[in-house]
């Protein structure tokens, strides 16, 4: 039983994350709410990952790797459906998406940052990670047809 309330907990805190993102942006955490962001990215990432890949060492990726990895991916149409849902270009975007978060950090010590330029980078983190969930459910969807015998047409 304890395992399973484990992977209970494990299965909602992507859940639990998003919330406290979008509670983050609500209250203007707009810092804090890029690296819950960027927790979230890693965890879908890794996922997708371990569906395509066999098991390998995973859990030490950084984001940078993990993003690497998903782009080498869809490049090599390796697995048709998965180059057809993520796409080369939104994995570019996470990636810019990062540098910039990169960026925030290496000016906040030097230099003023303005809240301005905190909410776009939350706010472009909300945008990038709903778009990578919608294709990561399309993905998911593509493979449960397939499985089933029911070729896909979407």
């Amino acid at each position: 039983m304890k395992g399973k309330k484990h992977i209970a907990e494990k299965r909602h805190s992507g859940k639990r994350l998003v919330e406290k993102a979008g509670l983050a942006i609500k209250h203007e955490f707009y810092l804090e709410a890029s690296w819950i962001l960027t927790s979230i990215f890693e965890q879908k990432l890794k996922k997708i990952l371990e569906k395509l890949q066999p098991p390998t060492k995973k859990h030490g990726l950084t984001f940078t790797q993990l993003i690497n990895r998903i782009r080498n991916l869809s490049i090599s149409a390796k697995h048709p459906d998965f180059s057809a849902h993520i796409k080369v270009g939104l994995i570019d975007d996470i990636r810019t998406w990062k540098n910039q978060r990169n960026d925030v950090l290496k000016d906040i010590p030097g230099i003023h940052v303005s809240q301005a330029r905190l909410e776009r980078l939350a706010n472009e983190g909300i945008r990038l990670f709903k778009e990578l969930n919608k294709a990561a459910k399309l993905l998911k969807r593509a493979d449960n047809l397939s499985d089933n015998g029911i070729e896909y047409q979407g």
